[in-house]
């Protein structure tokens, strides 16, 4: 079969697969942050792991540059603010940048969650290899590529 040319149905559709299973993966991933009593949303929990990545980012930075989603990490960094997990601080060189930080509770709140986000990718990628994971991420990436420069 080839899927790019197939229009006999929309669940042959390569695009179609990859945008279902990415909802089922937010779906699942949202039940099992309710499973732990965490209250927080998939994309909080996202915000949460990349300023312990990468502490001090701005909103603009958190905002992923190819979806322009800035209002939405907005909302979502504000949230988090509102609980004490995250903190905003003011940059002494440029006061219109302001880093977000984990607060010592948002450390020991994402530390809490660590160990269940490996039992989550254990469970959702169970039967599929490590090498078969590489071939689907490099995979991904080269469909991102290719949507940037068309």
């Amino acid at each position: 079969m080839n899927r790019m040319q197939d229009l006999t149905s929309i669940d042959n559709a390569t695009a179609y697969i990859v945008h279902r299973t990415a909802r089922m993966l937010r779906v699942h991933l949202s039940r099992k942050i309710d499973e732990l009593g965490l209250d927080i949303t998939p994309e909080q929990w996202f915000i949460l792991f990349r300023l312990h990545e990468t502490p001090g980012l701005s909103i603009g930075a958190l905002a992923d540059k190819d979806l322009n989603d800035y209002p939405n990490i907005s909302r979502q960094v504000e949230g988090l603010i509102k609980r004490g997990l995250a903190e905003r601080e003011v940059d002494p060189t440029d006061r219109r940048r302001s880093p977000i930080q984990l607060t010592a509770q948002g450390r020991q709140y994402l530390e809490r969650i660590l160990e269940s986000v490996v039992a989550f990718r254990e469970e959702v990628f169970q039967g599929i290899s490590p090498a078969e994971i590489e071939t689907f991420v490099a995979i991904m990436y080269r469909i991102q590529d290719n949507i940037r420069e068309a």
